[in-house]
């Protein structure tokens, strides 16, 4: 009554805890064979614990076999529920630590929210699009060993933040001139802090991961909270890179657990009574914003194979035209530590720069280098984008102006 080569996966099958009236309805639906549970279970006791022959239907050769089978499907249970357990523990822990960040974490204090102003004429209200990326935040770089060329470490960062915050705040009211501006975007789009993906980054940075992170966390919400007071509305749209990372190579499964995501979190919890501030932090690795009847897909740029050469670029963006369900007329990436601009038909690929700038392995092995600078883009509700400026950054290296980096031997705070 039980087939032959249905016996083996009965066996698998009560070893991983299934129910005999469970395995009954298995039988019917694969083999079409109405078989009572107790009919299994019998059948079960007497070829798979029964001391006695078998007889032609059950060979001892076949036994052993089976012996050898079961045990591998119990250790294969065991394992696959230990991982599973390992798993759900470890998630718990992650979405623990978000929420108590964002319940308990101190806030900054917040700033009043200004109405939108009038302007002469009747130009429509333009939105600002400036990205914040490849900060690599606890990185030094030596002037020494860079030829004069470039120095960087977390007190030029601070520096180099409040310079880029205090002129896109100045750009920004010169196009107010002409046309409203109270909407600011700003992707920020990985590479946040410096990582210790690489044996000499690890030697060499000024600060752990946990140290960039938090550091980073508490300068970035000051410039929000700094730009917050100039605007209607701050929208932060967020995706990882690739050197926050917290593995060696480069995962494709929980992406997301990287440092710029924690990052990302702290800074969204810092600035959560900045009401005019809105973030949206996924854990897919690629993110999307409407400006307008606009969409701009945003990503870090490391999916991109090479060193960022045009034609690889643009093969990537379309692709992804063809995988993602939701179409994008442009596209900012970061990563490539560079400004550049290609057309791709519905809009613009923008590469976006580096508040880093050029380091050792750029001038030593890709004899290239690029000097820190963002750039500001302008969206018109018809038009799309419409201009873009850059801010040059290392201008700031030597300014007196900077956020506070303290952080308090506390960083959650019940009060």
């Amino acid at each position: 009554m039980i087939p032959e080569e249905a016996r083996l996966e009965i066996v698998r099958k009560k070893s991983l805890g299934e129910t005999w009236t469970g395995i009954a309805k298995w039988l019917h639906d694969t083999y079409r064979i109405n078989v009572h549970r107790t009919t299994v279970q019998r059948w079960y006791d007497k070829e798979v614990f029964s001391d006695e022959e078998s007889g032609d239907d059950f060979s001892s050769e076949d036994r052993v076999k089976l012996d050898k089978k079961i045990e591998t499907y119990k250790a294969e249970s065991r394992f696959w529920k230990k991982l599973y357990e390992t798993s759900i523990k470890d998630t718990t822990k992650k979405e623990l630590i978000i929420d108590t960040i964002q319940d308990m974490a101190p806030v900054l204090r917040s700033v009043q929210i200004p109405k939108a102003k009038k302007t002469k004429g009747h130009h429509r209200a333009q939105v600002c699009v400036a990205p914040l990326t490849d900060l690599h935040i606890g990185d030094r770089v030596e002037i020494e060993q860079m030829a004069g060329l470039n120095e960087y470490n977390i007190e030029i960062f601070n520096k180099r933040l409040f310079g880029w915050a205090q002129t896109l705040l100045e750009l920004v009211e010169l196009r107010r001139q002409f046309a409203p501006v109270d909407k600011l975007i700003i992707p920020m789009l990985g590479d946040i802090i410096s990582g210790d993906i690489h044996e000499e980054l690890a030697r060499t940075n000024l600060d752990n991961c946990m140290g960039q992170m938090i550091r980073g966390a508490n300068l970035v919400a000051q410039s929000l909270i700094f730009l917050a007071g100039n605007f209607a509305e701050i929208h932060v749209p967020c995706v990882v890179g690739n050197h926050g990372r917290m593995t060696r190579k480069p995962p494709m499964k929980d992406k997301y657990m990287d440092w710029d995501y924690m990052l990302y979190q702290w800074v969204a919890a810092f600035c959560r009574e900045q009401k005019n501030i809105t973030f949206d932090i996924p854990k897919a690795f690629v993110n999307s914003f409407a400006v307008g009847d606009k969409r701009i897909l945003i990503m870090h740029g490391d999916s991109v194979p090479g060193s960022g050469v045009g034609t690889a670029i643009l093969r990537q963006v379309s692709n992804f035209r063809n995988v993602l369900n939701y179409a994008f007329d442009s596209v900012m990436m970061g990563h490539f530590h560079r400004i550049d601009e290609f057309d791709i038909g519905t809009g613009e690929v923008h590469i976006c720069g580096t508040m880093k700038g050029g380091d050792e392995y750029a001038l030593q092995k890709l004899i290239v280098y690029s000097p820190p600078k963002h750039i500001v883009t302008y969206w018109h509700p018809e038009h799309g984008y419409i201009g873009k400026e850059v801010i040059y950054l290392n201008k700031y290296d030597d300014s007196e102006s900077a956020f506070v980096d303290n952080i308090p031997n506390t960083w959650i705070s019940t009060v």
